[in-house]
């Protein structure tokens, strides 16, 4: 069953979806709800409100911002949302919202039989940013079904539609993290190559170091290592490998003292360069 309404009217509707409504009620409000079996959506746009989220613990709230924002509290910890951010709430956990501005939003609650928290990749309270074709799915279904009075007659097609309904929020979920998990990739690999650069600019000078490394790419030593690490190597071991090929490279021209070597590729001194030889496979006694 759906239904559109504005101002009191439109607050009941959302009150009996579950978001009671706290304070003033802004007169134009405007909410359109669907209830079906262990389901609801809805879409909603309002310049002020506030509410206070029905406690149930068989229940999942997700919250699509679409413009505007949100500011929840769940159970004392304060949840910001913003434009393109979808939010998922413990039903069982005491949730209250307010509009920080004008604010267009879908909102929907299901009872998961497949989605867990943690498992389905996902975390209460911690918004997630979406994009792309499974959440434009996710938008279309429920414009669908608030524009389609009549459920499905038979209880089997009612369990079938709640499972497409909680698969689909699954696949945006699982869209969202994979997509999360290629930029990440591509900032790894271009903080990679932007530390490469800098310790081709810099590796004759003997003073350069790992600390000068990253406060030449304006990152804390541990965001350094951890970008390396990912990759299989150190800093300490790049700028010394580099150092190293630049003796090598050196030593190829002939008549070049050690002493040389070791001042013209960036080691502080022959002893220095002898045991960063020693360490490097293929490189002993050269």
């Amino acid at each position: 069953m759906t239904s559109t309404t504005m101002g009191v009217s439109a607050a009941e509707r959302c009150n009996d979806f579950g978001w009671h409504p706290r304070g003033r009620i802004d007169p134009l409000l405007v909410a359109e709800t669907g209830e079906y079996t262990r389901f609801g959506v809805g879409h909603a746009w309002s310049q002020s409100a506030g509410y206070t989220l029905t406690s149930d613990p068989r229940r999942i709230y997700l919250v699509l911002t679409i413009e505007g924002g949100f500011e929840f509290d769940v159970s004392g910890t304060v949840v910001p949302t913003e434009p393109g951010s979808l939010v998922l709430f413990d039903g069982e956990a005491p949730t209250t919202a307010r509009t920080i501005t004008d604010t267009a939003r879908y909102v929907g609650y299901l009872e998961p039989t497949v989605l867990k928290e943690g498992v389905s990749r996902f975390q209460f309270g911690e918004p997630i940013a979406t994009g792309g074709s499974t959440v434009q799915a996710l938008t279309s279904m429920t414009n669908t079904l608030l524009g389609t009075p009549v459920t499905p007659a038979t209880h089997t097609a009612r369990r079938h539609l709640a499972l497409s309904f909680e698969h689909l929020l699954g696949s945006v979920l699982d869209d969202t993290n994979a997509r999360e998990t290629r930029d990440a990739a591509a900032h790894r690999d271009s903080a990679f190559t932007a530390a490469l650069a800098s310790i081709e600019g810099h590796f004759r000078d003997p003073a350069f170091s790992v600390t000068r490394l990253a406060v030449d790419l304006a990152v804390s030593p541990r965001t350094l290592h951890n970008t390396f690490a990912s990759l299989g190597t150190t800093p300490r071991r790049e700028i010394e490998r580099r150092r190293i090929t630049e003796a090598n490279q050196l030593a190829d021209l002939g008549a070049v003292s050690l002493a040389d070597l070791a001042a013209r590729s960036g080691f502080t001194s022959t002893r220095q360069l002898t045991r960063a030889l020693n360490r490097t496979p293929g490189q002993q006694g050269r």
